[in-house]
């Protein structure tokens, strides 16, 4: 009978941990609802412009904000500062992509709502709230908004801009694929060779979507994938 008995304790423990364990996962692959009623749409205009054309029925406004891709490629230094070699003997190089705006944008983007920074830097969680403020938007000097590699270096036309970092912060939910977020004077943009681009903001006439919902981004991007967006990111606007 005590066999029985620790026996029927064991089954029910272990099913306690299972539960436990899916319970955990399902956290982690869900977690809380984090809504978004917003797309952030990137690429060329044309291209925009047809993403615009598919959400029409549903768009309660829309607005474009601009920007450009610069790409500076440096060498890979190890930890006394001697470049490193490849098993081909070819010296390593690193490609470092930045997404850069003006002032001026980047200010629009904070009323807006559209910009978002880490909820608790350093701390390992991914929890991210909204970017209320940008100190030094107002002087002359170009601010790095990417992972806290503070001496990194950004490169324009041959020509080192010296950087002052700000955040963590990128626009949209999601940190861009297409590079690390930097905001600067209109000069300096202006002097960036690269083709302009638009993001452009497409805030839902009706409804919300859930971020950890894989079939809402499905739908999503589906909808999209006739119009060669270069980027699909989210946001949730209150106003």
């Amino acid at each position: 009978m005590k066999k029985i008995s620790k026996l029927v304790l064991g089954i029910a423990v272990t099913s306690l941990l299972i539960v436990g364990v899916q319970k955990g996962i399902k956290y982690y692959l869900q977690g809380p609802p984090r809504e978004f009623n917003s797309i952030l749409i990137s690429g060329e205009l044309e291209n925009v412009n047809k993403g615009k054309e598919i959400y029409k029925d549903n768009t309660k406004y829309a607005k474009d904000y601009k920007y450009k891709i610069v790409t500076n490629t440096e060498k890979m230094l190890d930890e006394k500062g001697n470049v490193e070699v490849g098993e081909n003997g070819k010296e390593i190089l690193v490609e470092n992509k930045f997404l850069v705006i003006t002032k001026d944008t980047a200010k629009e983007m904070l009323k807006d709502q559209v910009l978002r920074t880490l909820k608790n830097p350093g701390s390992g969680s991914i929890e991210t709230k909204l970017l209320e403020s940008i100190p030094n938007i107002d002087t002359d000097k170009t601010i790095y908004f990417g992972d806290e590699n503070k001496d990194k270096k950004l490169e324009i036309n041959r020509k080192d801009i010296p950087l002052e970092y700000g955040s963590y912060s990128w626009v949209g939910y999601y940190p861009s694929e297409q590079g690390s977020l930097i905001v600067t004077d209109n000069e300096t943009y202006k002097s960036i060779e690269d083709k302009e681009q638009i993001i452009s903001l497409i805030k839902f006439d009706k409804g919300k979507k859930d971020l950890r919902n894989a079939k809402d981004k499905e739908e999503i991007k589906q909808k999209l994938s006739k119009a060669q967006i270069t980027e699909i990111n989210y946001a949730n606007v209150e106003k």
